[in-house]
């Protein structure tokens, strides 16, 4: 499954700012560009793990254009991430 993120941008001293819009509370931050993808997967996997170990059911994914014009996200670059859900069963 293909999550989107919103990515704030970052600095020197501020962490770049990672946002799973489609799972509500999961989000991540990364010091470094480079591994932003990673580090939201990681937040998206152990966040669907906890989802499932208490038996949320797991939200699907959508579009970033569902976003688009919601103002939370402004100024925003999005991503898409990959994540096999069947592997966390």
């Amino acid at each position: 499954m293909q999550y989107p993120i919103a990515i704030e941008q970052g600095d020197e001293n501020t962490a770049y700012g990672i946002i799973v819009p489609d799972i509500a509370g999961c989000y991540s931050a990364s010091d470094e560009h480079e591994n932003i993808l990673r580090n939201a997967k990681e937040a998206i996997v152990s966040h669907i793990k906890c989802m499932i170990e208490d038996g949320e059911p797991i939200p699907m994914p959508t579009y970033s254009d569902k976003y688009k014009d919601d103002p939370d996200f402004e100024g925003m670059s999005w991503e898409m991430v990959d994540v096999n859900i069947d592997e966390l069963y």
